[in-house]
C-alpha cells in the first residue's frame, strides 16, 4: 500500500459505558485475567496473546449489501482451534449492532463494547471451535472498512474495502493480526446489475430474487485478514483470459472512458513474467483482479487477488510517458507485494517497513527492468528518493524498523522512511553484498517461508547465509538507527595531483550513528576531465588511498551513482563550481544529487533562498527529465515561500518577492511552450501556482475558450482565476459546471472556489470540516483543504488562525485523526519566529492526539525553526 485515516467513535458518554461494560464483563467472567483495553486498536502484547491461543482459523462469510447508504447486515462462521478455554476469547469488531452470538452452536451472551466481542470462558472448550456472529454494520466514507460512494453523473453506488492496517473488523468479526492467517469462503447478496469481486473468482451467481443475486465465492489459500477484500458494484470489466494467470480490469461506467486498458494489461503481463522469473517462484493466487475506484485515499493497496487502485493513475486527459510510467510503478509495486506480504507475510506491525521498502524498490527495479521505462530507476533517485531525505531530516525522524506497540501508531510510522529511505537501504545492501546473491537470497525466502509469518531476523538471515555474512551489525547500523548521515570529501593535493582523499562522514540526526557505505565519487579536473572511483566509507574519517595520484579535481560529487543514502555536503568553492558549471552534467541521478544537497543547504540556512532561485532560473528551463525537473521546481517553490515570507518578519517590502514571483511565471509560461508532454504538464501546475496578474489572466482565459486542455487542468485555470480575483471566474465555474457533471467536476468547483481571496469562505469550510456528520467523503475534503490556503493569502491565513485552531480542537474531540492531521499540514499558518516553534510543540502536547497528527504539528514546529534559520541567510 502506497501511505493514512479516519476514524469515527461514539460519543464520549457511549465510550464511557463501554469502557465500564467491557472491563466489568470481562473480570466478572475470570477476575485474574488483565482485562483488554476497550479501545478501537489491538496492542502487541494482545495480539500475541491471542496468537498463542488461536490457531488454525477459516471464515465463512455472507453480506447482504444495499444500494443506499444504510447499515449492511452480515453473518460470519469463525473455525478455528483453541489451546487454552480457561480464560475470555475477544473478537475484532469496531462500530455495528451485534443481534446474535453462538459458540459451538449455543447463543452466548457476549458483550460487545463497540471495539470487540468478549466470548466468556464458560462458552470455549479446549480443542475445536465454531462461532458464528450476525449482524449489522454501517458504510463508511473514510476510505476505511466498507466505503461507499455514489456516483454523481449516473447515480450508481460503488463499494470497496480497505482493511491496512486494522479495518478488517469495520465489516467482520474476527481475529484481526497478520499473524492469524485463515482462509475465507463467502456468499453475497446484492443489487442483480452489480458485479462482486473479491480474492477469488466467484463459483456460482443465483436469482435472489427482488432484483437481487446471490454470488458464492469458494475457499481462499491462506493470508492475513488486512489483505481480504470486497469490491461490489456496476464497475466496468475488461477480461485477458490469454495469459497464464487470468487478469481482469474494473472501473466505474462513468471513469471507463478514461482507462488505457491494454496498457495496463501489458504492464500487469510484463510483471508477472519478471517476478516469476526473478522470484523463481511462480504466483500463487490464482487470478489477479485490479480495480480503479473513486474516494480512494491511498495510491493502492495489494488486497490478495483483487488490488485496489485510486482512479489518479489514468487522469482524464491524454497520458504522457510520465503518467504511463507512474502508473506502471505502482502496478509493478503492488504485483510485488503478493511475494512479500501476501505470500510470506510479517508476524506484526513493526515489520511493515519491510513490506512497503521491498515494494517500492521492486516497483521501479522491475518497470525498469521489464518495461519501456528503463528510466524507472532514475527517477527513483531524482524524485521518490527525496522523500525519504526530507522525511528523515524531520525532528519526526525514526529508525527504518519501529517499535509499533499497537494498530493506533500504524499508520504514523508508514512515511518516506518506510518507503524511500528503506527501499534506499535496501539497493544499498545489494550493492553491498552483490545483485546475483541478493536475488538468490530473495528466492530462497520465498521458498523457505511461503504461506507462513517471517520477521526482520528471518529475512536477514537468510540474506546472510546467501552472502556468507553476518549481517546483524549492518542491520543495527542500517535499520535499527534514525537519521541520515552526511558526507564531504576532504582532498588535499601537491603539484596537481591528489595527495589524501578523506571521506569525512557526519553522525546521523538524532540518533548519531555512523555506518558501513559502499558507493563511488565522481572526480572532476579543471580541465573537464571525468573520473569515477570506487569507494568504502566505515567510520567518521575513511582515507581512500586509491584515490591517490589522480588528477587533483576541481569538484568531487560523492555517490554519483546514488549507491547508498546519505547528505553529500558541498562547500563554497563547490557552490561556485556549480553556479558556472551545471549545465555540463547530463546524468539525471547526478543532477539529482546535487539539486538536493542545495536544496538541504537552503533549509539549514546554509544557502541564500534566493540563490537558489537564481540557479533555478538559469538551469530548470534547459531540464529535459521530468522527474527531476518536478522535484527541483517543487524545491524552488519552496525557496521562494522564503523570500515571500519574509515582510511578515522583516522591515521589508514586498518587492523583492514579487519580482522572482514574476520571473518565474515568466520561465513557467515559457517552458509550458514545449511539446513535451510531460514536461508541459510540470511547466503548467508551475505556471498556474506563480500566475498572478492581468497578463496571466487573459492567457488563463484564452486557454480555457480553446480545446487544448483537459478537463481537470480547465478546472485548475478556473481556480486560478478565482484566487486571483478575476472578474468572469464566476462564469468560468458555471460553464464549465455544465460541461464537466461527474462528481470529479463537482470537487473541482469546490476547490476552485475555497481559493477565494475571502474569510467568509475559509469559515464556511472550517465549519464543514469540523462537522461530525459531514457528507463529505474524507478524500473530498482532503482536496479542498490543500486548496484553500494559497501562499498569496498568507496575512488572510494569519487572520484565520484562531478559526483553524477551533476546528482543530473540534477534531480532537470527534477523533477524526485523518482529518485533522490534514488540517493542521494545510492550514496552520507559518509565523516564522522562533515563539512559532514553541507554540506549535505544545499545541503536540494536547492530550487525546493521534500519533499521525503529532507527528504533523512537530514538523509544523520544525518548518519555524527552517523558516528562522533561512531568514537569517537572507538578511
Amino acid at each position: 500500500m502506497t501511505s493514512t485515516l479516519l476514524r469515527r467513535l461514539p460519543l464520549l458518554a457511549g465510550l464511557t459505558t463501554a469502557l465500564l461494560l467491557g472491563a466489568c464483563s470481562q473480570n466478572t467472567v475470570n477476575p485474574g485475567v488483565e482485562p483488554r483495553e476497550a479501545a478501537p486498536y489491538l496492542t502487541r502484547v494482545e495480539a500475541a496473546s491471542r496468537a498463542a491461543r488461536v490457531s488454525n482459523v477459516h471464515y465463512q462469510m455472507h453480506l447482504d449489501l444495499p444500494a443506499d447508504n444504510v447499515p449492511f447486515s452480515g453473518r460470519t462462521v469463525i473455525d478455528f482451534d483453541l489451546s487454552d478455554a480457561s480464560a475470555p476469547l475477544t473478537l475484532d469488531l469496531v462500530d455495528g449492532t451485534v443481534s446474535e452470538v453462538k459458540v459451538n452452536g449455543t447463543v452466548v451472551d457476549a458483550p460487545h463494547n463497540g471495539f470487540f466481542i468478549t466470548l466468556p470462558a464458560s462458552s470455549l472448550r479446549k480443542g475445536a471451535q465454531q462461532v458464528e456472529i450476525t449482524y449489522t454494520h454501517p458504510y463508511r466514507r473514510d476510505g476505511q472498512g466498507l466505503h461507499w460512494s455514489k456516483d454523481a453523473e449516473d447515480g450508481e453506488t460503488y463499494l470497496f474495502t480497505q482493511f491496512e492496517d486494522y479495518h478488517f473488523n469495520k465489516v467482520f468479526p474476527g481475529f484481526d493480526q497478520p499473524d492469524l492467517k485463515a482462509t475465507y469462503r463467502m456468499t453475497v447478496t446484492a443489487p442483480a446489475h452489480w458485479q462482486v469481486i473479491t480474492a477469488k473468482r466467484e463459483s456460482a451467481v443465483e436469482d435472489a430474487g427482488e432484483g437481487r443475486k446471490l454470488w458464492t465465492f469458494p475457499q481462499t489459500q491462506l493470508f492475513s485478514t488486512y489483505i481480504f477484500s470486497i469490491h461490489a458494484g456496476p464497475y466496468k470489466v475488461w477480461e485477458d483470459n490469454d495469459f497464464r494467470v487470468p487478469l481482469r480490469l474494473f472501473a466505474r461506467q462513468s471513469y471507463a472512458q478514461y482507462v488505457d486498458v491494454d496498457d495496463w494489461f501489458k504492464v500487469t503481463r510484463q510483471g508477472f513474467d519478471f517476478f516469476d522469473n526473478y522470484f523463481e517462484y511462480a504466483y500463487p493466487f490464482g487470478k489477479y483482479d485490479q480495480l480503479l475506484v473513486p474516494d480512494f485515499v491511498f495510491g493502492a493497496m495489494e488486497n490478495v487477488g483483487a488490488v485496489t487502485f485510486t482512479e489518479r493513475l489514468q487522469p482524464r486527459r491524454e497520458k504522457t510517458r510520465a503518467d504511463r510510467q507512474r502508473m506502471a510503478v505502482v502496478v509493478m509495486h503492488e504485483l510485488a507485494h503478493h511475494w512479500f506480504g501476501n505470500l510470506v507475510t510479517m508476524k506484526w506491525w513493526d515489520d511493515i517497513w519491510l513490506n512497503e521498502s521491498f515494494a517500492d524498490l521492486m516497483g521501479n527495479f522491475a518497470t525498469a527492468e521489464a518495461t519501456e521505462y528503463t528510466e524507472a530507476m532514475q527517477s527513483f533517485s531524482t524524485s521518490r528518493k527525496s522523500w525519504g531525505y526530507a522525511e528523515d531530516q524531520w525532528n519526526t525522524t525514526h529508525p527504518i524498523v519501529q517499535d509499533i506497540p499497537n494498530t493506533e501508531v500504524v499508520m504514523a510510522s508508514i512515511d518516506g522512511i518506510t518507503y524511500a529511505k528503506g527501499a534506499a537501504t535496501l539497493i544499498q545492501l545489494k550493492h553491498l553484498i552483490g545483485a546475483d546473491t541478493f536475488q538468490k537470497a530473495l528466492a530462497l525466502h520465498f521458498d523457505r517461508y511461503a504461506w507462513k509469518n517471517a520477521n526482520l531476523n528471518d529475512f536477514l538471515g537468510t540474506l546472510g547465509e546467501a552472502a556468507g555474512r553476518d549481517l546483524s551489525g549492518w542491520s543495527e547500523q542500517w535499520l535499527q538507527q534514525s537519521g541520515t548521515n552526511a558526507l564531504k570529501a576532504d582532498v588535499q593535493c601537491d603539484n596537481g595531483v591528489v595527495t589524501s582523499f578523506v571521506v569525512n562522514q557526519s553522525p546521523a540526526n538524532v540518533s548519531g550513528a555512523l555506518r558501513e557505505h559502499k558507493l563511488d565519487a565522481l572526480l572532476i579536473s579543471t580541465e573537464g576531465a571525468r573520473s569515477l572511483v570506487d569507494i568504502q566509507v566505515t567510520g567518521e574519517n575513511s582515507a581512500q588511498e586509491q584515490v591517490r595520484g589522480y588528477d587533483c579535481p576541481a569538484f568531487v560529487l560523492l555517490n554519483a551513482s546514488d549507491y547508498t543514502f546519505a547528505r553529500i555536503l558541498f562547500d563554497d568553492t563547490s557552490v561556485n563550481y556549480l553556479a558556472n558549471h551545471l549545465a555540463d552534467f547530463t546524468d539525471p541521478v547526478q543532477k539529482g544529487l546535487i539539486w538536493r544537497a542545495l536544496w538541504e543547504s537552503v533549509i539549514d540556512g546554509e544557502l541564500a533562498a534566493t540563490r537558489f532561485i537564481d540557479l533555478g532560473l538559469k538551469y530548470l528551463p534547459k531540464e529535459n527529465d521530468p522527474a527531476l525537473l518536478g522535484t527541483v521546481a517543487r524545491n524552488v517553490q519552496g525557496a521562494y515561500s522564503y523570500v515571500f515570507l519574509r515582510p511578515f518578519v522583516r522591515e521589508f517590502g514586498p518587492e523583492q518577492a514579487e519580482a522572482y514571483r514574476a520571473k518565474l511565471a515568466a520561465m513557467a509560461w515559457a517552458g509550458f511552450q514545449t511539446d513535451d508532454p510531460a514536461l508541459k504538464r510540470i511547466w503548467f501546475g508551475q505556471w498556474t501556482d506563480y500566475a498572478k496578474g492581468i497578463a496571466d489572466q487573459k492567457r488563463a482565459t484564452q486557454l480555457l475558450a480553446g480545446q487544448t486542455l483537459g478537463t481537470d487542468d480547465r478546472w485548475t485555470l478556473a481556480g486560478m482565476l478565482v484566487r486571483t480575483g478575476h472578474k468572469d471566474a464566476e462564469l468560468w465555474l458555471e460553464k464549465l459546471s455544465q460541461q464537466d457533471s461527474s462528481d470529479k467536476g463537482k470537487l473541482n468547483r469546490l476547490a476552485a472556489e475555497s481559493q477565494a481571496p475571502d474569510k467568509a469562505v475559509k469559515q464556511r469550510w472550517l465549519t464543514e470540516v469540523s462537522n461530525p456528520d459531514t457528507t463529505y467523503a474524507y478524500t473530498d475534503l482532503r482536496t479542498i483543504l490543500f486548496s484553500m490556503m494559497p501562499l498569496e493569502q498568507h496575512a488572510l491565513n494569519l487572520e484565520l488562525e484562531q478559526d483553524i485552531l477551533v476546528a482543530f480542537h473540534a477534531l480532537t474531540n470527534a477523533q477524526q485523526p485523518a482529518l485533522q492531521a490534514t488540517l493542521a499540514g494545510a492550514l496552520l499558518p507559518r509565523h516564522c519566529k522562533a515563539e512559532g516553534e514553541s507554540h506549535y510543540l505544545a499545541l503536540a502536547e494536547t492530550q487525546g492526539l493521534a500519533g499521525t497528527v503529532t507527528k504533523v504539528l512537530k514538523k509544523t514546529a520544525q518548518a519555524e525553526t527552517r523558516c528562522v534559520a533561512a531568514q537569517a541567510k537572507l538578511d
